[in-house]
């Protein structure tokens, strides 16, 4: 069976949509947890945005915003 260029194209896109969005929710999580344990700011879960200043947060959702968009794109 031989694989067709868009069957290729398709399974690197899933594929690579996959890797960024999983990796976002790490780096995301990590970020969070940073946060948190600086203590000196109220924690998001009790109204806080002490994750706002956490460059790990906006790496996972930048990296997030580009896996959606590779994800979403009609090429």
């Amino acid at each position: 069976m031989v694989a067709s260029l868009d069957n290729v194209r398709g399974l690197t896109l899933a594929m690579s949509s996959s890797a960024f969005i999983g990796s976002s929710f790490v780096i995301k999580k990590i970020g969070l947890k940073k946060a948190g344990d600086s203590g000196s700011r109220a924690r998001a879960g009790s109204g806080g945005h002490s994750y706002l200043y956490e460059p790990l947060w906006w790496l996972g959702m930048v990296t997030s915003k580009y896996g959606l968009r590779s994800c979403f794109s009609g090429n």
